[in-house]
């Protein structure tokens, strides 16, 4: 009911409002978080960027980055208006909230003024919480923290990241904002999907294959087969081969009591040669 009002074009619907109700939603003790997209790589370590609570001052509440298209500037076409924000606007792919600042000053009575207000005039958001994100920035820049750009590299097919990544080399976060996604029309998209190619093939689904002169089975080579029969022009391809793939996965993120099998338990081993084990 906090944001099922709001008309949104946008096709995350619902959904891609629900950052906004964070603050109530979320236990009180509770005092930051860090909210991701689901369509973000990782190319660092996340706790950089929780150091970053550390330099946010006064009422600084909010971490974002700058949106890295013309969206915001209202140039993309003719006769497009977009939602109030403060110079090029801030893309909330990723954000830094400090919960209990916003609490403090009544950010879900501050953002629903402001949102009431300005859709008499705009009718719906586009770009869903990020149009009212912008616009209660627009009126409160005093709650924003600009995170340097390399926290959120954005590949929407009008983008300008280039700007960001031709001067900065040490890129933290990759953002498939486009509905492309991967497909994305960039010069330089070859390199970022390398890197998600890379954190992929971490679940060690390549150590099944022959190639590296392992025996095979009768389930590895049934899984082959059944792969073979799906094309990856398939929108649906991801979710079929995921039905059929087995992941390495991190059992014990949550506190657990394992009962081990032996004494000797390996969960996850990235490099393996015959000289590392003597």
């Amino acid at each position: 009911p906090d944001v099922s009002w709001i008309p949104n074009r946008h096709y995350s619907g619902v959904f891609g409002l629900m950052k906004l109700t964070l603050p109530k939603t979320l236990p009180g003790h509770i005092n930051k978080v860090i909210v991701l997209d689901t369509d973000v790589t990782f190319a660092t370590d996340i706790a950089e960027l929780w150091k970053i609570f550390r330099v946010l001052r006064g009422k600084q509440a909010i971490g974002l980055v700058d949106n890295q298209s013309d969206w915001y500037l209202g140039k993309l076409w003719k006769n497009h208006r977009p939602w109030p924000a403060l110079g090029r606007g801030f893309n909330t792919g990723v954000i830094l909230l400090d919960l209990k600042m916003l609490r403090e000053i009544g950010w879900m009575q501050m953002w629903r003024l402001i949102a009431e207000k300005e859709l008499m005039n705009m009718l719906a958001v586009s770009l869903a919480d990020q149009d009212i994100f912008n616009t209660v920035i627009k009126q409160h820049d005093y709650l924003v923290y600009r995170l340097p750009c390399q926290w959120n590299v954005q590949l929407s097919m009008n983008t300008q990241s280039e700007q960001c990544y031709s001067e900065v080399s040490d890129l933290k976060i990759i953002h498939w904002n486009s509905p492309m996604k991967l497909k994305v029309k960039n010069k330089h998209v070859e390199f970022f999907r390398n890197m998600y190619l890379t954190f992929l093939e971490y679940d060690g689904n390549l150590l099944r294959k022959e190639l590296l002169g392992c025996s095979n089975n009768t389930s590895n080579q049934t899984q082959e087969v059944v792969l073979s029969d799906h094309t990856e022009d398939d929108d649906c391809y991801d979710f079929r081969a995921e039905r059929e793939l087995v992941h390495r996965t991190h059992l014990y993120y949550l506190d657990y009591q394992e009962a081990p099998a032996s004494d000797y338990d390996v969960t996850l081993v990235l490099q393996l040669s015959m000289d590392r084990l003597q």
